[in-house]
């Protein structure tokens, strides 16, 4: 991880997903919040850690060792990492289950997310490993989908990701703040929390959401 990524991420964790979104929005990063397909499937449906990038895509190819690639990747993922395995959006075989998670969790990984389909979804939630994806899927990725690259950068269900990203996952969805501005990022969200908590106190005491929202400028 990079220098600084556990104080960061101990400010992201006290964030909700929406409130990141909507900070990001204002500074301009409209297209941060993956697509509304990625579901938590297993483990806590809360997760921060710095983004593990893995390429993969679609590949009919029934390769001697076919998941050669597949393997080194996850005996890769830094400790407090997410894995986040961009598909393309690929859903008709999965490319992370069980064995891959239990690696995963060897490794000190905090969770994974795809754009993919997952399988061995009882064991999955057993382990409690935080899983995000876009579908479930029996089939095997042999032959259907591979694996290409590791630690770079991927577009996940819309979203441009950089290995050392922030990523932040819950209820409603999941965002990723670039590491760039991940400083200026919390701060106007910290800010834009307090506001809310506020707000939230005037509203419970009977005040108008129109006055609030003139006062506050908080939704």
């Amino acid at each position: 991880m990079q220098a600084g990524s556990d104080r960061l991420l101990a400010r992201l964790d006290r964030l909700t997903v929406a409130l990141a979104a909507d900070v990001l929005d204002r500074l301009g990063l409209r297209a941060q919040v993956l697509s509304h397909g990625i579901r938590p499937v297993a483990g806590a449906e809360r997760v921060a850690g710095v983004a593990f990038p893995i390429a993969a895509e679609p590949d009919e190819t029934i390769l001697d060792n076919p998941y050669e690639h597949e393997l080194a990747a996850v005996d890769a993922v830094p400790p407090g990492a997410i894995v986040v395995l961009a598909t393309r959006g690929y859903l008709d075989a999965a490319v992370w289950g069980e064995l891959l998670t239990t690696r995963a969790v060897a490794r000190g990984a905090a969770g994974a997310i795809t754009d993919g389909a997952v399988r061995d979804l009882a064991a999955l939630r057993e382990l409690g490993f935080p899983t995000y994806a876009a579908a479930v899927s029996a089939n095997d990725s042999r032959g259907r989908v591979a694996v290409r690259a590791w630690g770079g950068s991927v577009i996940c269900a819309g979203v441009s990701i950089a290995a050392g990203d922030l990523v932040l996952a819950d209820a409603d969805g999941v965002v990723v703040v670039p590491w760039e501005i991940a400083e200026e990022m919390l701060a106007a969200a910290e800010e834009k929390r307090d506001k809310e908590e506020l707000a939230r106190r005037l509203l419970a005491k009977g005040v108008s959401a129109a006055e609030v929202w003139e006062r506050h400028r908080v939704l």
